[in-house]
């Protein structure tokens, strides 16, 4: 592959890997200032109830999560459990998905995003090796020492 392509596969990378980041960090982030609507939430579409200390909890392991998928940390790890918990996400909004425009009184047309957000993960899981611009490439090419 040219040198060319790959820096331009890295900085696409990059900009996927900085957007989910920001849209996992965004749900972590509701987790530890609205607790309450955490356990509405799991109630909701989990069908099980959840104590006001497990938002916090899963608030804290979400917000550790999402930091490391933005700075490409632990990529193989940090890639396929945020790929995980979206995928959690979208199984348990089936309804939503089937019925974004709410004809059965289901959906919200918001539940649309689902999809490609989906779609983002799995192609960053997928080309995690090839992020170069990560806290694991950073820490690979320090190893590696200077080229020769």
């Amino acid at each position: 592959m040219f040198p060319t392509t790959d820096r331009r596969a890295a900085i696409a990378l990059l900009i996927l890997r900085f957007f989910l980041g920001i849209f996992l960090l965004e749900w972590s982030v509701e987790k530890l200032i609205l607790p309450s609507a955490t356990a509405r939430i799991a109630q909701s579409f989990y069908g099980m109830p959840l104590p006001i200390e497990a938002s916090y909890a899963l608030g804290i392991a979400e917000l550790i999560l999402s930091l490391g998928l933005l700075f490409g940390a632990y990529r193989t790890f940090s890639y396929g459990l945020s790929l995980l918990v979206h995928t959690i996400t979208a199984a348990v909004s089936w309804r939503q998905l089937i019925d974004p425009y709410g004809l059965a009184k289901v959906g919200n047309h918001l539940w649309i995003a689902t999809w490609p957000a989906l779609g983002a993960f799995v192609a960053l899981f997928l080309m995690r090796d090839r992020d170069a611009y990560t806290i694991d490439g950073w820490r690979a090419s320090t190893r590696a020492g200077p080229p020769p």
